[in-house]
């Protein structure tokens, strides 16, 4: 039987076979998107007395006058932002073109608006790798790499990064693409470059990564600051764990050091445990819990706990041993039963505070199709309008950040609950064009023409 299996299966070489070709299709497809991005921002421009696109004022509920980009040259130095610079050399789009493009594209608007600009940076101020491109001889990946090296760039510096790189786009990594734009900006503006290295030199920060954080409560904090600064401090987090360690803790070097951290956030209990005077009382910390429990955990049958800040779950354990902790002040939030209607609706249009929070924990994220933007940062919007009955009530709020929101009163999209009964938290959105997603709390699905689901009605902006 094996033996008449292993005479059935694929050679190692028709597995290969498949593979180049998939890979060869894959490729395609991938140019050939770039090139309906290109397609696609051509005929979204901005019109006279029309706004663009430009993130750092997207927040705006109306229209705004923005900085254009000059056509193919300019120090964007003095440039408003850093999008703003990237976008230099380049043609304008309307505000609101990213979005169906990138929605139509299985990604979010920032996404779709990062391939609309690397397409226009190839088509535009890259025009002999976009050559490459078009004839299938460089994968849209790696000409996407060199796009964003090179935003920003003085003109003169981008036509020579293009020249030196359109033989080898194809194969150039990072750090051949680095050196070859590092040599072009020491060649044509050495000053500048110059400057811009002293600048980077210089950057300090200390910043703590909240994304990183992990089921047991571990997270990354990144630093960058004077050397004599950080030398001092790595010489008291070693000295601290050599303390730990002399009073019995058997972690690892590299974790009593971790844990050092947290005993310098105490500079007290730093200096007795450096000096070996008496412990005083540990400062007071405060951590603030938000309880979310289910009904299988009311019954003991489950316990899960999540951080707020991430959206993470975390084991229950962890949080247990944050909280019981001698040097931390533990506040308990009320516990909130989000199945509980009574007390969720206000007569005004003005969403008060509470109502935001009860919004924020139903849907811990922008409702529009792709969109992961934390509901903290959203607008709560009214998903059948106010002026047209819509109430003030958790039934009819649901999270928009303010491009989204913007998107929905002013460029054509809709939305509406798909059954508020059955399916809580599902929305069906229909774009200016007549595609339709549904976003749920599992994610968004692009629904095929063939199996739209019925017309939702117009929707009166909120």
């Amino acid at each position: 039987m094996s033996s008449r299996l292993a005479d059935l299966a694929p050679t190692p070489g028709a597995l290969l076979g498949r593979l180049g070709m998939a890979r060869r299709v894959a490729d395609d497809a991938e140019a050939e998107i770039l090139e309906i991005a290109v397609e696609w921002a051509h005929s979204h421009p901005v019109l006279e007395g029309e706004e663009g696109w430009d993130a750092a004022q997207s927040w705006r509920v109306g229209p705004a006058a923005i900085w254009q980009p000059g056509e193919l040259d300019a120090s964007v130095a003095d440039a408003p932002d850093v999008e703003t610079m990237e976008w230099c050399g380049i043609p304008p789009i309307a505000w609101d073109a990213p979005a169906a493009l990138a929605a139509a594209n299985n990604m979010t608007t920032t996404a779709g608006k990062a391939l609309i600009r690397d397409a226009l940076v190839l088509r535009h101020r890259l025009p002999l790798i976009w050559a490459r491109v078009l004839e299938r001889e460089v994968p849209a990946w790696r000409a996407r790499k060199v796009a964003q090296a090179v935003l920003g760039a003085h003109a003169d510096v981008v036509e020579a990064v293009d020249q030196a790189v359109v033989g080898i786009a194809h194969r150039v990594g990072p750090v051949t693409l680095a050196r070859i734009l590092d040599e072009q900006m020491l060649r044509l503006h050495a000053e500048e470059r110059e400057i811009k290295q002293l600048e980077d030199l210089d950057a300090r920060y200390v910043h703590l990564e909240d994304g990183s954080i992990n089921d047991t409560g571990i997270a990354d904090l990144m630093a960058r600051g004077d050397w004599k600064d950080l030398h001092d401090l790595d010489a008291i987090l070693t000295a601290i764990a050599a303390a730990l360690k002399e009073q019995g803790c058997t972690e690892s070097l590299d974790v009593r050091r971790s844990m050092a951290l947290g005993i310098v956030a105490d500079p007290e209990q730093a200096h007795a445990m450096l000096t070996g005077a008496d412990a005083p009382a540990p400062a007071r910390k405060k951590i603030v819990l938000h309880l979310h429990l289910s009904q299988a955990a009311l019954e003991t049958r489950e316990v899960i706990g999540r951080n707020a800040t991430s959206g993470d779950p975390m084991l229950v354990e962890q949080i247990r041993e944050w909280c019981s902790r001698t040097d931390t002040h533990v506040t308990v939030r009320p516990v909130v039963d989000l199945a509980e209607h009574a007390g969720t609706h206000v007569e005004a249009y003005e969403i008060p505070d509470r109502l935001k929070d009860l919004v924020a924990l139903l849907h811990p994220q922008c409702v529009f199709p792709w969109c992961t933007r934390p509901a903290a940062r959203c607008d709560a919007d009214h998903t059948t309008s106010h002026a047209t009955g819509g109430p003030t009530c958790i039934c009819n709020l649901a999270p928009l950040c303010r491009h989204h929101h913007r998107l929905k009163t002013f460029a054509g999209w809709s939305y509406r609950p798909l059954d508020p009964l059955h399916d809580p938290g599902v929305y069906l959105w229909i774009d200016p064009h007549g595609l339709e997603y549904l976003r749920g709390p599992t994610g968004t699905t692009a629904l095929p023409a063939a199996s739209k689901t019925a017309r939702a009605p117009d929707i009166a902006p909120a």
